[in-house]
């Protein structure tokens, strides 16, 4: 009998120690407990601002919702991995899973625990004594082996490498460069490095490169200037010393070099900037009066001229008919302007000048204006002395409409395909993400399941709109009498309208553009006004096809 109970205890105390007992049964079917680390490096308002929400989301995305796997905790801060010992938040997480309130770890990458060596052998050594059962990364994969381990352990020291040189050095060199106002490695059309590493204007290129600053300035548009630069002999050399290469522009390149400040004299890196006049004898290509205005942007001492205004019967944007109105003197576009009118006393505006002005500073009328009213008075005349409002005029006009209709239709059907895949989605979407927060209700503060069903929502009145918009436009043609009624009232609705973006759009479907042509050579005043026709209009009067409506 001794014999017998001394054998069962042998037998329990054998299964407690090989492992293979119902209480270590018991405790391998109990789920892992799983805590998520992200780290950011700092606090500042750079990239990394966003870093640990786009972290946890890649966790969830590649790692938790394909293995269906759960969250106990999140563990999250803005502090370097580069010293050990700093970060509470990790503290935290390495008590937790010493006290066995966390078995399971994930994390983005590696670097992300640790960047120094201590913590990094704390994390080895944890797993080495089973204490974290499970480790896994977003973008990194890890296999609990000697060979993974050993791995893992070459990742933590690279990454303890990359923190303190890579990343330090390229920060210090790039700051230092820009304080001394030196090149640091971004290349600049027209321009070559002297021994002092200063940008000096190149010989070769210089004056090809502030022509196409001046072609800008004069209207020019990015295509022509690619096109002019592309017809020239033209070298660069973007390293100092190196050969000179051929180089052929791209639309890019124009667009880049138009915009950067550089050619203005500020010199610009990340979110650095420097005054290259302040520093050398630098040699601009342009003034920084010119810059703004190729860049469409006010100038900074400009209290009088606005694009946007408010005034008091609502939003007036300075665009009607912009980029139309033609400078007959030199054949440029004219800019369109607003100039507030205020009371001397008070100083608020109480109405404002809508009027166009020529800036081709090689024009004689350079800085000269005429009011928008000019134009209005044209169009008006135009639209009493010409109806069209013959049988031919609406068969024609309806045929065009008949093939826009069409057009319109595909181009509908179309996005009722989309939005219907979309708002499938989305639903899919929603529902996925709500019960990952059920299932994890750590994650639910980077999910925002109110926003989903807004978007869901908008998809829905979007597909509802359109669906709509092609039911109606079957019968959106006009008949032949609703079309005479149109344009014999059309001078009167023309005349009544004062709403900039309606008068803009209805100028624009008769009018390809207006040409100012000065009697004088200093003034704008009494100036022949001319203009240019859309079709069909422009081929119903070659074709002596109207009604006169004049009286």
């Amino acid at each position: 009998m001794q014999n017998s109970n001394n054998s069962t205890s042998v037998k329990l105390l054998l299964n407690k120690l090989t492992g293979s007992g119902p209480e270590n049964n018991e405790s391998s079917l109990k789920p892992v407990q799983y805590g998520l680390y992200a780290r950011k490096s700092t606090t500042s308002e750079d990239r990394q601002a966003s870093s640990i929400e786009d972290q946890i989301k890649e966790c969830v995305d590649k790692v938790i919702t394909p293995n269906g796997l759960s969250i106990k905790k999140i563990y999250k801060e803005s502090f370097s991995a580069k010293i050990a010992d700093t970060r509470d938040e990790f503290n935290k997480l390495i008590d937790d899973i010493e006290n066995g309130r966390i078995d399971g770890l994930i994390a983005w990458h590696p670097d992300r625990l640790s960047r120094n060596m201590k913590e990094a052998g704390v994390i080895i050594d944890l797993v080495d004594r089973g204490l974290i059962k499970d480790l896994r990364f977003a973008t990194f994969t890890f296999e609990n082996n000697p060979a993974g381990k050993m791995l893992l352990g070459i990742t933590f020291v690279m990454a303890k490498q990359y923190s303190e040189h890579l990343s330090e050095s390229v920060d210090r060199g790039n700051k230092r460069a820009i304080e001394d106002a030196e090149f640091i490695g971004k290349f600049k059309h027209g321009y070559i490095l002297d021994s002092n590493r200063f940008f000096q204007p190149d010989p070769k290129n210089f004056t090809k490169v502030k022509h196409m600053f001046e072609l800008a300035l004069n209207g020019k548009s990015q295509k022509d200037i690619r096109e002019w630069i592309n017809e020239q002999t033209y070298t660069v050399q973007k390293r100092a010393g190196g050969p000179y290469q051929s180089h052929k522009w791209s639309k890019d390149d124009v667009s880049k070099t138009l915009k950067d400040p550089f050619y203005a004299g500020v010199l610009k890196w990340g979110k650095h900037y420097k005054n290259l006049l302040e520093e050398y004898d630098f040699q601009s290509v342009i003034t920084v009066d010119e810059y703004l205005k190729i860049n469409k942007i006010d100038s900074l001492d400009s209290s009088k001229v606005y694009a946007i205004n408010k005034p008091k019967g609502g939003e007036i944007f300075a665009n009607l008919f912009r980029g139309r109105v033609i400078c007959g003197a030199c054949n440029e576009s004219m800019t369109s302007m607003v100039t507030n009118k205020r009371n001397k006393t008070t100083g608020e505006k109480y109405d404002y000048r809508y009027y166009y002005k020529c800036e081709n500073r090689y024009c004689n009328l350079n800085g000269k204006s005429i009011r928008a009213k000019t134009i209005i008075d044209t169009a008006e005349v135009f639209f009493k002395e010409y109806l069209f409002i013959k049988k031919s005029n609406y068969l024609v006009i309806k045929s065009s409409a008949e093939r826009s209709m069409k057009h319109e239709s595909t181009r509908l059907t179309s996005e009722v395909s989309s939005l219907k895949r979309r708002l499938a989605l989305k639903k899919q979407q929603y529902e996925q993400t709500k019960a990952l927060i059920l299932e994890s209700p750590e994650l639910k503060d980077y999910y925002n399941l109110g926003k989903l069903l807004d978007e869901q929502k908008e998809l829905e009145q979007r597909y509802e709109l359109i669906v709509s918009q092609r039911r109606l436009l079957k019968d959106s043609l006009i008949t032949f009498d609703e079309y005479l009624k149109l344009f014999e009232f059309f001078p009167v609705i023309f005349e009544k309208l004062d709403d900039m973006s309606e008068l803009d759009q209805l100028l624009k479907i008769f009018f390809s553009n207006f040409i100012i042509e000065p009697i004088k050579k200093d003034t704008f005043k009494g100036s022949k006004v001319s203009y240019k026709l859309n079709e069909p209009w422009k081929g119903f009067i070659e074709s002596n096809d109207f009604v006169c409506g004049a009286g």
